[in-house]
């Protein structure tokens, strides 16, 4: 049975969400957008390190034919940062036959700009997470999708077991309690200590281990970029609630020290001021 082939839905997600060789369907008014018109579309630029509005127009109006309801077509589209349309420029490498789309090549290449963009959410990962999270991005830009399923998953099993074990022996748990039941039991103990969005949706970890086990590659890369962006949610989260903490044991710990003083002094007054500069003579 040929494997479903899934539709182009948007500019955004063909050229900077779609890993290299993946087809897509696409009809021909679509095409023609990508392939004719002017358009703008959202996404990273390596070159400004950000996201970034990206810019295209087309240097010819016959790169389809304009009756041909399946258009052949092998060219490129370049896209130009907004913020230096001469410099800052990605360059896809296109390829269309009989209704199906294919990025074929691009430059800088879809591994280098994931790679780069996920320095950005370095701050919010231990070494070892960060290493695991670019091998998956990695992974996934080269077409492995249920490899980098492998490494999302033990990002999040270790954000949950470093939970518990920092939290048990303030909430008397025992080893028990956690080590050898299910992860949603897990989650339910901890719900108190982990992001909402975690709590919430603790099926993602259902989910990897789904990729891992029984999914197809295609089927893992299709929702890789929900789960990966779901990441690091959950990493903004953990960290903002780990900041709110922090502040909030310091205030503690000012409170507590605060000690009455020894002596209320006196207000000032005209007597305790004697002559000085503060006090008018009356001549």
């Amino acid at each position: 049975m040929a494997k479903p082939v899934p539709a182009f839905t948007s500019t955004e997600d063909f050229f900077f969400k779609t890993p290299l060789y993946s087809v897509q369907q696409i009809d021909y008014n679509a095409a023609m957008k990508v392939f004719r018109k002017s358009f703008r579309v959202d996404g990273y630029c390596p070159y400004c390190r950000q996201q970034s509005t990206f810019v295209h127009r087309p240097t010819s109006q016959d790169s389809l034919p304009s009756t041909d309801e399946k258009p052949h077509f092998t060219g490129q589209v370049a896209l130009a940062c907004a913020r230096s349309e001469l410099a800052h420029i990605i360059v896809f490498h296109c390829r269309m036959a009989s209704g199906l789309l294919q990025k074929v090549g691009q430059y800088p290449s879809f591994a280098d700009i994931a790679l780069d963009e996920s320095k950005n959410y370095s701050k919010l990962l231990s070494s070892e997470d960060e290493a695991e999270f670019h091998r998956a991005i990695g992974l996934a830009a080269h077409n492995v999708g249920i490899g980098s399923y492998v490494y999302l998953r033990r990002i999040f099993e270790r954000l949950i077991v470093n939970r518990f074990e920092e939290f048990k022996a303030a909430e008397g748990w025992s080893d028990g309690d956690f080590y050898g039941v299910r992860m949603d039991d897990k989650v339910s103990l901890l719900k108190d200590h982990l992001p909402p969005f975690l709590v919430r949706n603790a099926r993602i970890y259902s989910i990897l281990s789904l990729g891992i086990h029984e999914l197809r590659e295609d089927q893992c890369l299709a929702f890789f970029n929900v789960l990966r962006q779901s990441l690091v949610v959950i990493l903004e989260e953990d960290k903002k609630k780990k900041e709110d903490l922090e502040r909030q044991k310091q205030l503690e710990k000012e409170i507590a020290a605060f000690t009455k003083p020894d002596k209320e002094l006196p207000a000032p007054t005209l007597a305790s001021l004697g002559d000085s500069k503060y006090i008018t003579k009356n001549e």
